[in-house]
């Protein structure tokens, strides 16, 4: 599965960069999927910080994704690697200056391993407007200053 977006945002590539290196602080909350996220160890994001995200499933399920960072380039550039729920793989956000905002850029792979592997077109598919709403959302906090969970 690969994703490629890039939505303009009315905020400085600093503003950017920083919601996306503490996304932990603004991911959880009223009509999140995400129930709770960690960052290990608190404080800036550099090569090698991780969060520990755990998402809501149907039926009162959940699921814990790991993530950490593989590259860091402040207001750039935010590069991380994840795995669990039986998927892995990584997304790379590019931040560049555009008309006094910014342009954020979301590239993605990622495989479904163990028993979904076999569905792992069908969950490209399903995942795709995913990301559309994730960057959306992004776009949405920074732009209104509101403090909701990002969609994911």
């Amino acid at each position: 599965m690969r994703f490629d977006e890039s939505i303009s945002i009315a905020a400085p590539p600093s503003a950017v960069f920083a919601m996306l290196a503490d996304i932990q602080e603004t991911a959880a909350g009223p009509g999140s999927p995400v129930a709770a996220m960690d960052k290990i160890p608190a404080g800036p994001t550099t090569v090698g910080t991780r969060w520990r995200e755990v998402v809501r499933l149907g039926l009162g399920g959940q699921m814990t994704m790991w993530s950490e960072a593989t590259a860091v380039e402040p207001d750039r550039l935010l590069a991380l690697r994840f795995r669990g729920g039986s998927m892995h793989g990584e997304i790379t956000y590019t931040i560049a200056p555009e008309n006094g905002g910014a342009i954020l850029r979301h590239q993605e792979w990622m495989h479904a391993v163990g028993w979904l592997r076999p569905f792992d077109r069908l969950l490209g598919r399903m995942l795709a407007p995913r990301v559309h709403r994730r960057l959306a959302a992004i776009r949405d906090q920074l732009e209104t200053g509101a403090h909701a969970p990002t969609a994911q």
